[in-house]
């Protein structure tokens, strides 16, 4: 019998990489992989969404189940029923389409909370956003599911604490992204994917507890493990662990008591995937997806690299603003959208810089459009640079601006090679682009 496709692109880029070296461990008659470089970019996996109605030792393969990757249609109708309920809502939980707002929340480890971090930044900057949507990171280090599966965790401390100085409440909470796993995992599947599926479900539980409006949670798994350096989190772990995810949501599907979203007394918020993470390493999956080795950081190669986060941060903004369940309060609607255009119709803009990738100087250009009548000359205006988690590295404008276009040069010396985001404000409204240092 021949080679397919994924072992002669297995066996290519395994002979660029000969020279690597990885140690292969056995714990509980479980065999995995720490590599001690980038030597391995395939598993042999195939993804649960490319399994489909295959197995994996005994488990089927989809997102959904009878290996579908799309949800059952009642299960959608529902979402979407529950999306429609998903409005601004003040301090107190009363729906108010003045003054109130909608609050996406994630919850998980370092991984989620660097990924989502990098999200949150662009999505921030979309004219497209709903500008009652507040995104909040409650993603913390170290915060495994073990440890938030427990309702008094100080996991939940935290998350209340950046709700207050966002100016939000937990009655606000309606929607949250989910990304969890277990540090060091040992257990021969299927126990280990079985011992953090109970703790998802524990985890949507406390969800609807603490979040008393929250309506949808959508969930994702690991990134790929194979690169990593540390026992953290590795392969098959990493892979195995979305079956936890697909047998959480399941349940629910199932009819699972523990997991009612509906009625009088619901016990959980509905749930859904969100993005699936995982692929082969350097084998593409259907749509393409690869994980490389520059994804991961060199300290462990099991938390994102820049591109790592940005790889993720893509996902989700296509998740959010396309699914059925969720562009409808993600997304300015179209008749706000068509409205804010029309009563301004020479909106100030935000150019590319030049040159770009550039060292260490390039142009930052905008344009301050004038203002209608009786409101005035100037507008204030800020113009700063964030890195990809959001943290402010520069301030080049923030001073109020007369009308007119604007030129700023911007000196990176200060900074090491990446990707920046520089986003320019006027008012309630943002814009942004990338550039790159290169050095």
């Amino acid at each position: 019998m021949g080679l397919r496709w994924r072992d002669i692109v297995r066996i290519s880029l395994a002979g660029i990489l000969s020279s690597a070296l990885s140690v292969t461990l056995s714990h509980a008659q479980h065999t995995f992989t720490i590599s001690a470089s980038c030597s391995t970019i395939s598993f042999g996996r195939t993804p649960i969404n490319d399994l489909g109605t295959a197995f994996y030792q005994g488990y089927k393969g989809g997102l959904y189940p009878n290996g579908r990757n799309t949800r059952p249609a009642a299960h959608d109708s529902a979402g979407r029923d529950l999306a429609a309920q998903v409005q601004p809502r003040n301090a107190s939980g009363t729906i108010d389409p003045v003054n109130g707002k909608v609050v996406l929340l994630s919850i998980g480890m370092s991984n989620a909370t660097q990924e989502f971090s990098a999200f949150k930044l662009i999505a921030d900057t979309l004219s497209s956003k709903n500008p009652k949507l507040v995104i909040v990171d409650g993603a913390q280090g170290g915060q495994t599911a073990a440890v938030i599966s427990n309702p008094n965790a100080n996991f939940w401390t935290v998350i209340d604490q950046r709700l207050t100085s966002a100016g939000l409440t937990r009655q606000q909470v309606q929607a949250a992204w989910v990304k969890e796993a277990n540090a060091n995992p040992t257990q021969v599947f299927p126990r280990h994917a079985q011992i953090l599926d109970s703790q998802l479900v524990l985890i949507a539980r406390i969800l609807k507890s603490k979040y008393p409006n929250i309506q949808l949670a959508y969930w994702s798994g690991r990134t790929y493990g194979g690169y990593a350096t540390t026992s953290l989190n590795p392969e098959p772990y990493a892979y195995e662990s979305a079956f936890a995810v697909q047998w959480t949501i399941a349940r629910q599907i199932n009819g699972d008591t523990a997991l009612t979203y509906s009625g009088a007394s619901p016990k959980s918020p509905w749930l859904a995937w969100g993005p699936y993470l995982w692929a082969d390493g350097m084998v593409p999956r259907s749509d393409g997806l690869v994980w490389t080795c520059d994804d991961f950081v060199t300290s462990d190669r099991t938390h994102p690299s820049t591109s790592g986060r940005l790889k993720v941060a893509q996902m989700l903004l296509t998740f959010f603003q396309t699914d059925t369940t969720t562009k409808s309060w993600f997304l300015r609607s179209a008749t706000t959208f068509a409205e804010s255009k029309s009563q301004s119709p020479n909106a100030f803009s935000l150019e590319q810089n030049y040159p770009n990738p550039f060292n260490p100087t390039t142009k930052l250009s905008f344009v301050i459009p004038a203002r209608p009548a009786g409101g005035g000359h100037s507008s204030l205006v800020s113009l700063k640079v964030f890195d990809l988690l959001g943290r402010e590295v520069a301030t080049l404008v923030n001073e109020p601006k007369d009308a007119g276009e604007y030129r700023v040069v911007f000196d990176a010396s200060n900074l090491s090679s990446g990707v920046f985001l520089y986003r320019l404000q006027v008012g309630d409204v943002f814009l942004a682009k990338r550039m790159a240092v290169i050095k």
